[in-house]
């Protein structure tokens, strides 16, 4: 499948996984809509530090190509899918601050389906970002949310200079009553 994007924030590249599997990394394009949703969709189902339960996530086609346009068209965003052969399979977003004391900063949100986790995509992933958003002048800051518990998020952000400032208690409570921390995350870009 061809996908074709006049003006690349990044180029696309083929990465490598711990399994041998070779998956593509490139920017959203609105023929994406329909493999990004089933993509979230099934990640959140698959994930117990998600948010939200898959119910909840019922964006239509539209909705979904809205979604892929908002960050195409806003130079301080990104969105990245991952495929394989292809097929999406991940993502990547940050989301450039709107307001005017908030454009510094930019909010980093990744999902990857079961299948794909613990083989170094999420670290392709996130290094492709920081690339972008480093090389990005505004972006001074990310910052990004993780569920207490889930320590291969963690440990993966941590590995890129992500550190914890922020912890807000029981602010998740899954549908079997059981209570997560929300913990925040920053990294300074500023520091170049």
């Amino acid at each position: 499948m061809v996908h074709e994007l006049t003006d690349r924030k990044i180029n696309s590249f083929t990465v490598t996984l711990r399994d041998e599997s070779r998956l593509i990394i490139r920017e959203a394009v609105l023929q994406d809509a329909a493999g990004l949703i089933r993509c979230v969709k099934n990640y959140v189902n698959e994930g117990d530090y998600m948010v939200m339960e898959a119910d909840e996530f019922a964006p239509d086609i539209r909705q979904g190509r809205e979604f892929i346009n908002s960050f195409i068209e806003d130079e301080h965003s990104l969105l990245l899918v991952a495929t394989h052969n292809d097929e999406i399979v991940g993502n990547l977003d940050i989301t450039g601050g709107k307001r005017k004391r908030l454009r510094h900063t930019g909010l980093v949100g990744m999902g990857i389906l079961q299948e794909y986790r613990s083989k170094g995509l999420g670290k392709a992933l996130v290094a492709a970002g920081l690339r972008w958003a480093k090389e990005h002048t505004q972006l001074e800051k990310l910052w990004l949310q993780v569920l207490a518990g889930n320590d291969a998020a963690i440990r993966l952000y941590t590995s890129f200079g992500f550190s914890e400032e922020g912890r807000q208690s029981r602010f998740v409570k899954d549908a079997s009553g059981r209570y997560y921390d929300n913990l925040l995350f920053g990294l300074d870009l500023s520091i170049r």
